[in-house]
């Protein structure tokens, strides 16, 4: 039991995250659909709370600014190897510039350890 606990303190058997989009590409004033999938380690947790952000990041100087964020506190159990599909919905706002974007989640579990999940994004911006 001590091993486990050590284990999943080093994030080894913990929830898996990832974020799937309904679409490929986006355009300025678009609302990104999509949903966290989470995949459950190697015992049961309990998910406190998920955030997901809309993220311009800048390649060059790895500036990041937050564009949108959707927050949900939540409280339930993702058993061991358990699948779990939570859909979100973020706005892009209409004056967008043409830069770099990504989705980054947050999932805050019980033994407040957070896990991350990032995806990039495609926003194509029409002159």
């Amino acid at each position: 039991m001590m091993l486990l606990k050590y284990a999943l303190k080093m994030g080894i058997g913990l929830i898996k995250a990832k974020i799937i989009f309904e679409k490929n590409a986006f355009e300025p004033g678009d609302i990104i659909e999509g949903r966290l999938e989470l995949t459950g380690g190697m015992v049961p947790l309990k998910v406190k709370r998920y955030d997901i952000d809309l993220v311009d990041y800048n390649i060059s100087n790895l500036n990041e600014s937050i564009i949108n964020s959707h927050s949900v506190i939540c409280s339930f159990v993702l058993n061991a190897i358990e699948r779990k599909e939570v859909p979100f919905r973020l706005d892009i706002p209409e004056q967008i510039g043409s830069k770099n974007y990504m989705a980054a989640a947050r999932i805050l579990l019980e033994n407040d350890q957070v896990l991350t999940a990032e995806s990039l994004l495609q926003i194509t911006v029409k002159e």
